[in-house]
């Protein structure tokens, strides 16, 4: 399949979305829904930190950029790469910023793949860098 892809939405901005502020429930039920404990114990809102990977909860509106070409009729994860920043705690307000990141070809043994990286930084309402995601997506 060759790559139609217009490289110029490449680093443009396409979803900005301010969430509501982490709750201390949000935190335990994921915490006991994954595994993982939070930091700092239950006992203090105040000193609770939301595990690293509680990130991967975050979601904008839009998931793919409205000026997106068509890659093929079927599309699917191809995985992600999570780099953590500063921790969670409750009270936090995350916005998280998305963009098309990067896009690329490769063939394989059932034929050629288009990919196209999809990137979301997340902050907090301090301006400091939670997480940045990176979503790959597979189109055949």
């Amino acid at each position: 399949m060759p790559l139609d892809f217009d490289r110029s939405i490449i680093g443009s901005e396409f979803d900005r979305t301010v969430l509501p502020p982490v709750t201390r429930e949000e935190i335990l039920e994921y915490g006991d829904a994954c595994g993982e404990a939070p930091l700092g114990g239950a006992a203090s809102a105040a000193d609770l930190i939301a595990p690293p990977t509680f990130v991967v909860r975050v979601r904008g509106k839009r998931f793919m950029p409205p000026n997106m070409p068509f890659l093929g009729p079927s599309g699917f994860d191809a995985g992600k790469d999570i780099e953590f920043g500063a921790p969670i705690r409750v009270g936090d307000v995350l916005t998280a910023a998305s963009t098309v990141h990067d896009n690329y070809e490769k063939t394989g043994r059932s034929g050629s793949m288009a990919f196209v990286v999809l990137r979301t930084v997340v902050t907090n309402q301090r301006g400091e860098q939670v997480a940045v995601i990176d979503q790959r997506m597979m189109f055949r």
